[in-house]
């Protein structure tokens, strides 16, 4: 794989984001569909995932602080509905994990404009979510339990809890039966333990979608990085979120 970075790809992602950022900051003031509110959290999930990854990249100690760009609002108001928040979560983590191919690359000449603007870009977009998903977030029960009009009550998760995945030769997470790619009994069992510890017992569909979604995310793991998956409540109920990091840190 080349490992330069361009002038021309760092335009060009740093355009994309702007567009993405000034959908979501126009729609800031809109109501969020009841189904969209784990679209929203795993969107400003990923916008500052990728901006983690961007901010080691820079060499440079001049850039200010990112500036989270703030569009005119649409009138009249409308529903965001969860549809495109995937997709830009997607494409986001998409971009993380092409930043992530390219960690051991320099930021060539004349990078810092669009630099500073993706990450102006990516802090307007998580600043836009939070409004969108602030009065949905902020109400309180009696017993002093978040919950939501729409929503239900928010799941109770450690949200800083981490289960990382090392895929090496020596200890595979990974293996074939039957020409199908799937866990080893021992991953299996790393899983269902992690959400046991969270007080989650994972049963049917539910635990087969949990699996597949990280056996998905184990399988895309760059060459040289560990996957990490960590755990949020704040879409009311428990969902599972990656993020990766260079393999031995």
């Amino acid at each position: 794989m080349n490992d330069q970075i361009t002038v021309e790809e760092l335009q060009k992602a740093s355009r994309n984001v702007e567009r993405l950022s000034e959908f979501v900051g126009e729609r800031r003031d809109w109501m969020l569909a009841s189904d969209a509110g784990n679209a929203a959290a795993s969107l400003a999930d990923a916008a500052r995932s990728l901006d983690e990854v961007i901010s080691k990249l820079v060499a440079s100690d001049d850039l200010d602080e990112p500036q989270a760009r703030q569009p005119a609002k649409l009138e009249p108001p409308g529903q965001v509905t969860p549809g495109r928040l995937v997709k830009f979560a997607e494409f986001i983590d998409q971009l993380r994990t092409w930043f992530l191919a390219h960690n051991s690359a320099a930021l060539p000449e004349g990078s810092d404009p669009f630099v500073r603007s993706l990450r102006d870009s990516l802090a307007g977009t998580v600043t836009a979510v939070e409004a969108l998903c602030g009065p949905a977030l902020t109400v309180k029960a009696p017993e002093d339990r978040r919950v939501t009009a729409d929503l239900g009550q928010v799941a109770e998760v450690d949200m800083n809890a981490r289960l990382e995945f090392d895929n090496i030769a020596s200890r595979p997470l990974l293996q074939i039966s039957r020409g199908v790619t799937e866990f080893t009994p021992d991953t299996v069992s790393m899983i269902d333990q992690f959400f046991a510890k969270q007080g989650i017992q994972l049963e049917g569909s539910e635990r087969r979608r949990f699996h597949e979604k990280i056996l998905k995310w184990i399988k895309g793991t760059p060459e040289g990085q560990m996957l990490v998956v960590r755990l949020s409540g704040l879409s009311g109920k428990v969902e599972a979120y990656s993020s990766y990091k260079p393999r031995g840190t």
